[in-house]
């Protein structure tokens, strides 16, 4: 026989109740709940960011006024001056305008100025962009990574409030056989039928299952005034629709080469990235700096230049350490990952050969609820033809109780599991 969640008793003590799924429940966190806000801002600041390192790509106006006397003679100069990086290709652009009282034109330049070796390509001017766009996706992983923890967390309170709502019904069901039993005990002892030592039993049976409603009374309603809460909704309209004795199969082939795809390995994947671009980075500044100089002006036609920059530190310490530096961080990074897989590996194996073992130890209280109820019956009925004593009928009844709440209870444990597998193989969400 097997016991299904009943939401009867619930219903009848709550008014306007509302049965939340698992997906309600997900859906209405990632609606209300500040924990996502909080998130989306996390990734608009990243975005930010961003925006923030394209500054480079900046025109820049540069602009001078001077007023000189020498000899009671006052001249007046100044210059306006446009300066402008072509991050895509590394060049720098100069544009300027000067004047002065003694010139008979105003003196227009423009310089171009193209890296070679160091910042080829605009490698180096690029790079702060490139790792705040790698930063984004990085943000989104760790953002869908935290919403799955606190997701997990609300999901466990909700298995929780249907294993309260099914203890519930369980020790409902206990009292009011405990108080059909009370009663007719009574009627036999008015009767001379049966001893007073059967009604104290009785008695006290009926006391034992009504501590037991209150309990499981107590921890319905903490449960659910802490998911009201949660989820802003009256706690009086929260009732759990997720079925505890549900059987759930997952098929995901090589779960080693399955995982390598989850998000902590993506994310980690990612780092890698940073780094591989920091490295192109770390090479082109271990280069010289050799520079293509051009530069026309309009005081005379043929006014323009043309000329190379060299620049080298002797030895270069500093660029060779950083470029050491990030090829080091770039295989412990590698090495970390490995390591990720491994730990994803095993808690995944593990939680799925316990869902295993706790498949089978489910099926196995099928059998022991056939047997607690047949064992109760027919203790009542020995009872009746005066073959047997009222505690053995109070004791197979409380066993009856105690198995059902068992198998809750290992149902519990089994759907935690499942939630925690779907958690690690990216399947909660």
């Amino acid at each position: 026989m097997k016991i299904t969640s009943t939401f009867s008793l619930v219903m009848l003590l709550s008014v306007n109740a509302v049965a939340i799924t698992q997906t309600e429940l997900v859906d209405r966190l990632q609606s209300t709940h500040p924990f996502f806000t909080q998130l989306d801002y996390d990734q608009q600041t990243v975005e930010l960011d961003y925006v923030a390192t394209t500054a480079n790509q900046d025109w820049t106006l540069t602009g001078s006024l001077d007023s000189t006397n020498t000899a009671n003679n006052q001249t007046s100069s100044g210059s306006v001056g446009l300066t402008h990086n072509l991050t895509n290709t590394g060049a720098d652009i100069v544009v300027s305008n000067s004047w002065s009282d003694g010139s008979a034109t105003d003196k227009i330049t423009l310089n171009y100025t193209q890296p070679l070796l160091k910042n080829s390509k605009g490698v180096n001017d690029q790079l702060a962009g490139d790792l705040s766009t790698i930063r984004i996706d990085i943000n989104k992983l760790k953002r869908y990574q935290g919403a799955e923890k606190f997701i997990l967390s609300q999901l466990f309170k909700l298995v929780d409030l249907s294993f309260a709502q099914q203890q519930l019904t369980l020790s409902a069901r206990r009292l009011e056989l405990a108080s059909q039993e009370l009663a007719l005990v009574k009627d036999k002892f008015s009767q001379s039928v049966v001893d007073q030592i059967d009604v104290f039993l009785q008695e006290d049976a009926y006391q034992r299952a009504l501590q037991k409603q209150l309990q499981a009374e107590q921890t319905l309603d903490l449960l659910k005034e802490e998911l009201s809460v949660t989820l802003n909704m009256r706690s009086n309209s929260i009732i759990s629709d997720y079925d505890l004795y549900k059987m759930h199969a997952f098929d995901l082939g090589n779960l080693r080469h399955y995982l390598n795809g989850v998000t902590e390995m993506k994310t980690l994947k990612l780092e890698r990235d940073l780094l591989q671009r920091q490295l192109l980075s770390d090479k082109s500044n271990a280069q010289a700096q050799l520079d293509l100089k051009l530069g026309v002006s309009n005081e005379n036609d043929n006014d323009w230049n043309v000329g190379l920059g060299l620049s080298y530190p002797i030895g270069d310490t500093k660029a060779k350490a950083l470029l050491n530096k990030t090829q080091v961080s770039l295989s412990k990074t590698k090495e970390a990952a490995e390591e990720q897989l491994i730990e994803l590996t095993v808690e995944a194996g593990v939680l799925k050969k316990k869902l295993t073992h706790l498949q089978k130890l489910l099926n196995t209280y099928q059998a022991r609820i056939e047997i607690a109820n047949s064992r109760a019956l027919a203790e009542k009925e020995r009872y009746n033809l005066g073959n047997s004593q009222m505690s053995f009928v109070i004791s197979a009844q409380n066993n009856v109780h105690e198995v059902n709440l068992a198998y809750a209870q290992a149902a519990v444990s089994y759907q935690k599991s499942v939630l925690e597998f779907k958690a690690v193989i990216d399947q909660l969400l």
